[in-house]
């Protein structure tokens, strides 16, 4: 005679098997969690390997819009101002897909969280219309390096790429190239903003009140809700997963006779002690064009003429 379970063997058996999906459940999470790093790892370095590609084949330089379109047949503009006002991150990223070296999908990362940045699957590769001269375009400029890009073929308040750069500007020209530095930041997951304009002497960095700071969705893209965690790729092609925003090694010089003079930088702060100092700003913004201390971000526009012509940098939360 077959003999039934017994209520108290039932609920001991669901006991058990609620006991084990609790133990496994936090150790899945955790892989899932080990693998979109891992993955996105891969992809930013990957990345930055195209760049050095390019760079090979252009006298050592990454991606630089304004020496592409001379003749301004993609974006309007021959004057010198005009061909820096391309410079920003929706056409630097463009070039790399229209000569394939990446593509529109790698282009997002797979750990993205914010709904404003989303893949483009309208990438025109022939005859772009937004091009000044279509026939004669150098790359798609309807591709949206942020999601408040100007004159994008986008939905509004959607941007095409997940990733922050150094700006091609002022002191940081020379480290958008392949200098094979392995402390000069390159390419990376962009971070949230910070209330300090200088290092902390307590060593820890404040987030900004808000969406743009202790809310930002870079917090949630490898870190906590608290501190930011992300990949970032360096001049020598290298890409590491750092816990922190001025990682071990990367330092800047202050000014005056502060010591110690050499503190960590953080990759998301201009730093107002940087010794290159200077008074040089771009319009909007505020970044001192001189300053040569590591600074990432995504460019929406460049503004300015002359000496003061710079970028205007998006981050999350930006309106």
């Amino acid at each position: 005679m077959k003999r039934a379970f017994t209520l108290i063997e039932l609920l001991v058996v669901i006991a058990i098997i609620a006991l084990l999906v609790g133990i496994l459940l936090p150790a899945l999470g955790k892989a899932r969690q080990s693998a979109r790093q891992l993955k996105d790892q891969t992809q930013v370095r990957n990345i930055v390997q195209s760049m050095v590609t390019w760079a090979q084949n252009n006298r050592d330089d990454y991606p630089l819009p304004e020496k592409i379109d001379k003749n301004g047949d993609t974006v309007t503009g021959t004057s010198a101002d005009d061909l820096m006002k391309k410079n920003d991150t929706g056409n630097i990223v463009s070039l790399l897909i229209w000569n394939g070296n990446i593509s529109t999908e790698l282009a997002v990362g797979p750990a993205e969280v914010s709904g404003s940045i989303k893949q483009d699957t309208e990438y025109e590769f022939s005859k772009p219309k937004l091009a000044k001269a279509p026939d004669s375009a150098l790359w798609d400029p309807g591709f949206a390096g942020t999601p408040k890009d100007k004159t994008k073929r986008r939905t509004t308040g959607v941007g095409n790429q997940s990733y922050a750069h150094v700006a091609p500007f002022g002191g940081r020209r020379t480290r958008w190239g392949n200098t094979f530095v392995s402390t000069e930041v390159c390419f990376g997951n962009r971070g949230p903003a910070y209330t300090d304009t200088k290092y902390p002497n307590s060593g820890r960095w404040t987030l900004k009140s808000g969406i743009e700071g202790d809310a930002s969705d870079t917090l949630a893209i490898h870190g906590s809700r608290n501190s930011w965690e992300g990949c970032i790729g360096y001049n020598d092609a290298h890409v590491n997963f750092e816990t922190k925003p001025d990682p071990d090694g990367i330092t800047y010089r202050r000014t005056g006779s502060t010591t110690p003079l050499l503190v960590p930088d953080n990759m998301f702060v201009d730093e107002s002690d940087d010794i290159a100092g200077g008074s040089s700003s771009a319009a909007g913004d505020l970044v001192k064009l001189n300053n040569n201390n590591q600074l990432i971000r995504p460019i929406y526009e460049v503004t300015g003429s002359g000496t003061g012509i710079g970028p205007k940098f998006w981050w999350d939360g930006l309106p």
